[in-house]
């Protein structure tokens, strides 16, 4: 009996988790932090389910007022995903993705250039990712942004 309670308890917490990624988010510029690269005036990012994983789409506006748009779609842990509209990296591997925290790796041609990790809040508010990237150029850059959950 206990032990039939216990799983159902972890397999609900595992649907809660994935869950609580899906919707749209919205960038807290104010709360967000970016060295070394240029950071968004504003960002809006869908996560919408397909099958066992789910498509990612943000639109906004970067800091020079250039429109964004970026998108891909995580089908599964450590597979690598194609992005596009992403300036500093082509590809992300992510892995624990349908959890509260997972990690990713940033991908450009084929070879690693960052990681990264996305934590939900525990009331399911609130998303940081925080990332540190090796630019085109060389340089190191780090990232800390914060979104709401619309």
């Amino acid at each position: 009996m206990l032990k039939s309670f216990v799983l159902a308890v972890a397999v609900i917490g595992v649907a809660v988790s994935a869950a609580e990624i899906e919707g749209t988010w919205k960038l807290n510029p104010a709360k967000s932090k970016y060295t070394g690269m240029a950071g968004n005036k504003e960002l809006t990012v869908a996560y919408t389910k397909q099958g066992n994983g789910w498509v990612y789409d943000a639109r906004g506006t970067s800091s020079t007022g250039e429109a964004i748009k970026r998108s891909y779609t995580y089908v599964k842990d450590g597979e690598e995903a194609k992005v596009t509209g992403f300036p500093n990296w082509d590809g992300i591997v992510m892995k624990n993705a349908a959890t509260n925290k997972s990690t990713s790796t940033y991908m450009r041609q084929g070879k690693a250039v960052g990681t990264g990790t996305r934590t939900i809040s525990a009331d399911g508010k609130t998303m940081t990712i925080r990332g540190r990237v090796t630019l085109p150029n060389g340089k190191k850059a780090t990232m800390l942004s914060v979104y709401d959950k619309q």
